[in-house]
């Protein structure tokens, strides 16, 4: 198959699905992974898509985000590894948590539901809700509605923060788009980063969920500074510039 030939398929693809994985492309054009990035970052220089690790998407204009259904095809064992510390070192019986729309959220949930941990969680996923829609579990729910955004699987919007607004919670976890040592945690959509906020200020405890991926990537909105967070939860240990500076500002980091 001829380059150009491969991008229009790679193109119909995104126009499709809006997004793709690259071994799913890999498999389906008979093609190296190599070839697959290669074309992915030619495209991206034309300005037609937006690359990601593992994958790439057509953003939007309103939200130029990873879509939720991209998102959670990746780095899904890292998720869990997050999920599993997370609900070891931070969440205890009788917590009322509020957790965000973000894919890691929803592994910790999910980890919640399974293991019957008996918290109540608050959030507007609607990953999170359908995992109570077939689950017989001690985890209690209270869902969070709103304007349906498909990007992020989520209820967002007035109603939605007004209703956040309504409760205070034990403890916060909330993840983001990228995280920044000059300008703290940042979002790609300001509906989500709104929401973000409101998570954060009507909760006693404040946790970010982030892979490695988030440090130092780029994003258009700011949800807040660091000093706002009691804690983070990574998959694998910050290089020795974040942990300098983890250190230098007091952060609890685990992974």
């Amino acid at each position: 198959m001829h380059k150009i030939e491969r991008q229009d398929r790679i193109m119909d693809l995104l126009y499709d699905n809006g997004s793709i994985l690259v071994s799913d492309v890999c498999e389906l054009l008979n093609c190296s992974d190599q070839t697959i990035r290669r074309d992915l970052q030619e495209l991206e220089e034309k300005g037609k898509l937006k690359r990601i690790h593992g994958g790439a998407f057509i953003p939007t204009s309103e939200d130029r985000g990873v879509p939720v259904q991209l998102r959670a095809k990746l780095i899904v064992k890292e998720k869990m590894h997050m999920a599993r510390i997370t609900a070891d070192s931070l969440i205890r019986d009788d917590d009322v948590i509020m957790l965000d729309s973000s894919t890691t959220c929803a592994s910790l949930a999910r980890h919640l539901i399974s293991k019957g941990i008996r918290v109540t969680i608050i959030s507007n996923s609607v990953s999170i809700a359908c995992e109570f829609s077939s689950a017989q579990t001690n985890t209690g729910f209270i869902c969070i509605g709103g304007r349906y955004a498909e990007r992020s699987g989520s209820f967002d919007g007035p109603e939605a923060y007004n209703a956040f607004c309504g409760y205070i919670a034990d403890k916060a976890f909330i993840s983001c788009n990228a995280l920044s040592r000059e300008h703290g945690m940042l979002d790609n959509y300001d509906s989500q980063m709104e929401i973000r906020r409101a998570i954060l200020s009507h909760s006693r405890e404040r946790y970010l969920l982030v892979d490695h991926t988030k440090f130092d990537d780029k994003a258009s909105f700011i949800i807040g500074d660091l000093s706002q967070i009691n804690g983070i939860v990574t998959d694998e240990q910050p290089d020795d510039e974040w942990m300098e500076y983890f250190d230098r500002i007091g952060m609890k980091v685990i992974w």
